[in-house]
């Protein structure tokens, strides 16, 4: 009794982490894109401070959230927390247990949260090389600049100061404190100094274009070899339009190709459907785990040489259910050494439509007497195997059976270790230095590298640790 209440209290105390890395799984991404796309194309407008601001309170919320988690659940394996997940919904009464329901619930929240780390991964490959090698001058002397109405003209310099140049070849990048002569109201012209980094070294009597106030040298002047990045600093943009253009272009393509091409042929996504009777049903119970090698079919056109049998051959970690003496391999996208750890044992239905198909799958549930419903597929061949030997029945639904879709890896916020949530301070840490402090210089490419290996290493560390612990999942992550 002393094991249930434990298990019962453990079933409790992670419901609201589970409700927190559904906010995570989706704050997480759509802040990040947000920063991307405001940094890449706004200028130093209310709009792009708003945005930013409020990105960096919702990742800041994110790793609280993490910090807590890992505090309260106490960095549980992957398996145990698919373990909860199957208490919690098994918690839930069903009606009718034992038999087949009518209505099957969507992967709305699955789908999302896999989608979610498609986005966020290429929006941080983005965001970081963008805020290392080049700054939005938003504030400071091309703010008061903008804010007073500069003019652009071509100056020539009368004085190069403090030159660092990347080789002593004359066309080499240079950064140099340059002096011109701007206009003044006694009509003598102003010496002003300004910082700027050149395509190529420059001397004195060549020309930059410089950004002032007409008879204001007081106010001070911006200056670059380049027109457009003198617009640029004027305007508060982390880089030009055109540069803009071409890395929001390069991170879509690594965006929507892949998750374009997960969503059409490897996402579990589907919407709420009713069970009807042409549906196929098969009493089963899980026995545990299994590589299935689903191969095309002899004399298909997948299989026509040995190049092409090999290109179409899949190999899948699957649960495998029997039922009425054939074995049927069911995959989803949960680690499959995991859920046979959390499953094996239960008894329930395989329902799935003939029709229903998805690339080389059929789309099918696994419904538990326990009251929940794992989505996942079943191979065509496989599938079309089953319904040729006899074993399945039309499905017969009772309206008054409930169920809920089990979603393994819900708790995966509380699998995360101290210091993984280290790692993510740090690279939050490196990230609002990175977006607040208008500069230019070497360390913003160092300190974009560390935000980036912190949390690289944070998870290495913890891979280790339960590599080390003799961990069952550490292999899957």
């Amino acid at each position: 009794m002393d094991k249930d209440a434990n298990d019962a209290a453990d079933v409790i105390g992670l419901r609201p982490f589970l409700r927190c890395g559904t906010f995570v799984a989706a704050a997480a991404p759509l802040a990040l894109g947000a920063l991307t796309v405001a940094w890449l194309f706004l200028g130093a407008t209310p709009t792009r401070a708003v945005v930013s601001w409020c990105s960096l309170v919702l990742l800041a919320a994110c790793v609280v959230i993490l910090g807590v988690a890992v505090m309260r659940g106490g960095g549980p394996s992957r398996r145990e927390t698919y373990l909860w997940g199957v208490r919690i919904v098994s918690t839930t009464p069903g009606c009718g247990q034992g038999t087949v329901p009518l209505r099957l619930g969507g992967t709305r929240r699955l789908s999302a949260r896999l989608a979610g780390v498609m986005v966020a991964v290429p929006a941080m490959f983005a965001l970081w090389v963008t805020l290392a090698v080049v700054d939005a001058r938003g504030t400071g002397t091309s703010a008061v600049l903008a804010e007073a109405g500069a003019v652009i003209e071509q100056r020539p310099i009368v004085k190069i100061e403090n030159e660092v140049a990347d080789s002593r070849h004359s066309t080499a990048d240079a950064t140099a404190d340059f002096t011109v002569l701007l206009p003044s109201p006694t009509g003598e012209g102003a010496p002003v100094s300004f910082e700027a980094t050149t395509n190529f070294r420059r001397e004195v009597g060549s020309k930059l274009y410089v950004a002032y106030v007409p008879h204001r040298p007081d106010l001070g002047a911006i200056g670059d070899d380049q027109r457009e990045d003198v617009e640029r600093q004027l305007a508060g943009r982390a880089v030009q339009f055109g540069d803009s253009w071409t890395i929001g272009g390069f991170w879509a393509l690594a965006t929507l190709g892949p998750l374009g091409y997960w969503w059409k042929n490897e996402s579990m996504r589907r919407p709420r459907r009713t069970v009807g009777p042409d549906w196929k049903a098969l009493r089963v119970s899980v026995t545990g785990t299994g590589e299935h090698i689903d191969a095309p079919p002899p004399g298909s056109p997948e299989a026509a040489d040995e190049k092409k049998r090999r290109e179409n051959t899949r190999r899948l970690r699957c649960l495998v259910l029997e039922g009425r003496g054939r074995q049927v391999p069911f995959h989803s996208q949960m680690a499959g050494e995991d859920a046979g750890a959390a499953l094996t044992g239960v008894q329930g239905w395989l329902l799935w439509h003939p029709q229903q198909r998805r690339g080389k799958d059929v789309l099918a549930e696994l419904v538990g007497d326990d009251g929940w419903q794992l989505p996942g597929a079943v191979p065509v061949q496989v599938a079309e195997q089953v319904e040729e030997a006899g074993v399945m029945e039309p499905a017969r639904p009772d309206p008054e059976r409930r169920v809920r879709t089990l979603d393994l890896g819900a708790g995966w916020l509380v699998t995360a270790s101290a210091p993984v949530v280290v790692g993510f301070a740090v690279a939050l840490g490196c990230l609002t230095a990175l977006l607040l402090v208008p500069d230019s210089g070497a360390w913003r490419v160092w300190t974009a590298v560390a935000g980036v290996l912190a949390p690289l290493a944070g998870l290495t560390v913890q891979a280790v640790a339960r590599i080390d612990n003799g961990d069952g999942d550490a292999a899957a992550g």
